[in-house]
């Protein structure tokens, strides 16, 4: 074989190992995703993972139950108006305070409801001395356990954190040496996560201020409205109930029947009526030319 011969060969042979090189470096090379989105999508994958695996980092600390209290209380009371001062000072006595009152007159005596918000350590206090202002008409309570959903806000909360930081240091990355595009890609993947973190720290907010704080939901009826007036076995109070409730019966009734018969009775009856007072007006100006044209 001639040197040329030997010289073709070799160019060969160097000419497949450099496709075979690119080759496998194709496809070895990255994808090409971007590393914002890469961040992203790992911030998300974190927050989708159930509650169990997210508190596995606090699993080792002690965590108390967190319970929402609600409590609905009635009370009969001689004097409305003295009770809600004493109820008052009550709440402003363990730091609480009254989210809402509506005060009323009935049959000429005062009537109230409020909504009052103590501290969840001083409820059974409060309820003690609550049942202390007047007879104890109706009483009940419920608590909800926010304990799950509240770690696994901890949990999300500390998944995207990380994501944020690890996004900023890529935006000085990119702020340095990227193009505008990849800026404000990075850029809108961080307001996203930001406003998540947002959500999140306020819904923990609201869920330690509702588990601090116990809520009572107060009525406070004079006992002139709680006795009855019976005159012989004859009770008028419960007539005058009785009649006051059929007489709204019967105008919720009527309302409604106006209501059915202006929006729906009427117009279906149009509808109904339409094609037979067309085909009537066909009629008439059918037999209107028969009668002209016989004349």
């Amino acid at each position: 074989m001639s040197k040329k011969s030997f010289l073709y060969l070799g160019l060969i042979v160097l000419s497949a190992l450099a496709i075979a090189g690119c080759a496998s470096r194709a496809k070895l090379a990255p994808s090409p995703m971007p590393a914002a989105m890469e961040i992203a999508a790992e911030a998300d994958r974190g927050a989708q993972e159930p509650a169990a695996a997210k508190s596995s980092a606090v699993a080792g600390l002690p965590q108390e139950r967190m319970i929402v209290r609600t409590v609905d209380m009635e009370l009969i009371v001689h004097d409305t108006a003295a009770s809600l001062e004493s109820v008052r000072a009550l709440v402003a006595e363990v730091d609480g305070y009254v989210a809402s009152s509506h005060s009323w007159h009935e049959e000429g005596v005062l009537a109230a409801r409020l909504t009052i918000r103590v501290p969840a350590g001083d409820l059974e206090t409060v309820l003690e001395k609550l049942r202390a202002l007047g007879q104890v008409e109706s009483e009940s309570q419920s608590g909800e356990d926010v304990t799950d959903e509240y770690v696994d806000l901890q949990a999300r909360l500390k998944n995207l954190e990380l994501a944020e930081q690890e996004l900023q240091e890529l935006l000085k990355t990119r702020q340095e040496t990227g193009k505008t595009e990849d800026i404000l890609e990075v850029y809108r993947e961080l307001t996203n996560i930001r406003g998540q973190i947002e959500q999140i720290k306020g819904r923990m907010q609201y869920l330690e201020n509702m588990t601090a704080l116990a809520t009572i939901n107060l009525t406070l009826t004079p006992d002139a409205l709680a006795q009855p007036v019976v005159i012989g076995g004859w009770q008028p109070q419960g007539t005058v109930r009785d009649a006051v409730r059929t007489l709204i019966k019967t105008v919720q009734f009527l309302v409604d029947a106006s209501i059915w018969i202006v929006i729906y009775i009427i117009p279906t009856l149009i509808l109904l009526a339409a094609p037979f007072v067309v085909l009537a007006l066909i009629i008439r100006a059918w037999r209107r030319r028969r009668r002209r044209a016989a004349g």
